[in-house]
């Protein structure tokens, strides 16, 4: 139990022990107002809700950073989240101490990034935000995340048939719009539906085109301009077995024959024999190509993965096939995010009851 001791200044000092021991103090006006502070301390002690009164007190930059070091997330995910705490978050919270974030002033925060910065972008700085008060509270530094509750923007979706093309759209016009070395390239990720980072990684070892099929099993990722091999993928699906179409077939095969391999026994290496990296690519190979092909500005190489997993549900290939094909650990990531409403959907909705029963109609029926 604490005990209550009169100062000189004619104020009352509260004397307790917390839960781990240690002797803490806090001066009160009055033998009342101490009396009552000693009586909810024991508890909150009895409850194991007790806080230090001191703990909410360390400024939130200092406990993000805290939070950010002790974390164990992939080199991508510590890159991107420490830009958006430098860039988003630690300006507005940097100098607040946590016990002084309230509701209001997080809501006011993100509808101000609203205002500059597209929903997706907000949504990822909140979350930041979000977890490094969520371990504030675990930490018992403050009684409540006051992120709870927060309204956020609305995430939109991008148009999805401006986001599309037609295979035939692919290969009459995007193909021939392309520089030789790099028509492969884009058909492994059109037709075989790689990421980025796994094709710039893919090497000739994990390709047999004889059995018509490539193996994922690692990727490459850029982290400050740096690029460096992921010896494993995404996550644990995503280390898989692509089958191979014969019109991709047929490109790597002519592929290996003019483009030497890297100095990793790379598929697609850049002029030097390194990894080819992104920002060159789209620059220099897939802006261009786009525009000289005349398709929508909305397909960008990831896209053609979309289009690789929607032209394969239209064509009736089960909704988890195409999952394992794509490296997903859920079927909804696969229904959710990869698959389209192609642009021939009225035509298949209408042929899909264009049937024989039609031939049961009368003249006056039609």
């Amino acid at each position: 139990m604490g005990h209550i001791v009169k100062t000189p200044a004619d104020t009352w000092r509260a004397n307790w022990r917390d839960p781990a021991g240690r002797q803490r103090a806090r001066t009160f006006r009055t033998k009342k107002d101490a009396r009552a502070f000693l009586a909810s301390v024991e508890a909150e002690k009895v409850r194991g809700s007790y806080l230090d009164p001191s703990a909410g007190k360390v400024l939130f930059r200092d406990h993000a950073q805290k939070w950010m070091a002790a974390r164990n997330v992939e080199l991508t995910t510590a890159a991107a989240a420490d830009s958006r705490m430098r860039c988003h978050v630690l300006p507005q919270w940097g100098d607040w101490p946590l016990n002084t974030i309230g509701y209001l002033d997080v809501q006011g925060w993100v509808t101000r990034l609203s205002e500059k910065l597209a929903p997706q972008t907000v949504v990822a700085c909140f979350r930041l935000m979000y977890s490094v008060m969520k371990v504030a509270v675990r930490g018992r530094l403050v009684a409540v995340n006051p992120c709870e509750g927060v309204s956020l923007p609305a995430q939109r979706v991008r148009g999805s048939i401006d986001a599309l093309i037609s295979r035939s759209d692919l290969v009459g016009r995007v193909l021939p719009a392309l520089p030789e070395r790099y028509r492969a390239l884009v058909l492994t990720a059109a037709y075989a539906g790689l990421r980025w980072g796994e094709c710039a990684g893919l090497r000739w070892a994990q390709v047999d085109l004889d059995a018509r099929r490539l193996v994922v099993t690692e990727t490459v990722v850029e982290v400050s301009g740096r690029l460096t091999r992921k010896h494993y993928p995404k996550s644990e699906a995503g280390r898989r077995v692509v089958p191979l179409p014969m019109l991709l077939v047929t490109h790597l095969r002519r592929h290996a024959g003019i483009v030497p391999s890297g100095a990793e026994d790379l598929v697609f290496p850049d002029s030097g024999g390194s990894f080819l990296r992104r920002s060159n690519f789209r620059r220099n190979v897939w802006l261009p190509a786009r525009r000289t092909a005349g398709v929508p500005d909305a397909l960008t190489f990831h896209g053609l993965r979309h289009c690789y997993a929607t032209w394969l549900i239209t064509e009736g290939v089960p909704v988890n096939v195409v999952q394992v094909a794509l490296g997903h650990e859920r079927a909804s990531t696969t229904l959710d995010r990869y698959t389209h409403r192609p642009r021939d959907y009225e035509d298949r909705l209408r042929d899909a009851l264009d049937d024989s029963a039609d031939d049961s109609l009368t003249d006056d029926d039609r």
